[in-house]
């Protein structure tokens, strides 16, 4: 995980602010992408798994319905004013994997640099090749605001990998190549 922390300049860090190491910000998406790796060594590809809202796509799933991923908006799943904010189309795409960092669906759990003096984002999501790297990404991009979107714009060339963000006064704003990605509504 000291590798993360690394690539992601710190923004990603399993270690706690009060010291101790808790590798919960990694373990669903690694046990997801393992779950992924079996299924695909057992000759199944043409699958869609959701773990906790993040979403990876089998390799052979190629079409609509299932290659498109719904991201919400700023509510609970739960919430009677749920929707979805934008739905995303992963067909013809080398990416299988979505993941999404915020507040509303677990509270506050993602710890922030505090320290930095750059806006904040309510909402991050990463679209990538794989579930492990889309979802630290997604955390990191909470956790370091601007900074780390500013990071994660430069790392994008070699991640193979693209995110939108939401801020605190509700803009939405994607990194180059996300807007290709987004579904016709039909």
């Amino acid at each position: 995980m000291s590798e993360w922390k690394n690539k992601t300049s710190g923004f990603f860090d399993p270690v706690s602010p009060e010291g101790t190491y808790d590798p919960s910000g990694l373990v669903k998406a690694w046990a997801a992408k393992n779950a992924a790796v079996y299924l695909e060594a057992n000759g199944y590809g043409d699958f869609t798994l959701n773990a906790g809202g993040d979403v990876y796509l089998g390799p052979r799933v190629k079409t609509d319905p299932l290659s498109r991923v719904g991201l919400s908006n700023l509510k609970s799943i739960a919430a009677k004013d749920a929707s979805v904010n934008m739905i995303l189309d992963l067909s013809g795409s080398p990416y299988r994997a979505v993941a999404t960092s915020g507040s509303s669906e677990r509270g506050e759990h993602i710890w922030t640099k505090d320290d930095l003096n750059t806006p904040k984002y309510l909402q991050a999501t990463v679209v990538a090749t794989d579930l492990v790297t889309a979802d630290i990404w997604a955390t990191a991009l909470i956790s370091g605001g601007k900074q780390a979107l500013e990071l994660f714009e430069q790392e994008c060339k070699t991640l193979d990998a693209v995110a939108v963000v939401t801020s605190q006064d509700g803009k939405i704003t994607s990194t180059t190549g996300f807007a290709q990605l987004l579904a016709a509504l039909q």
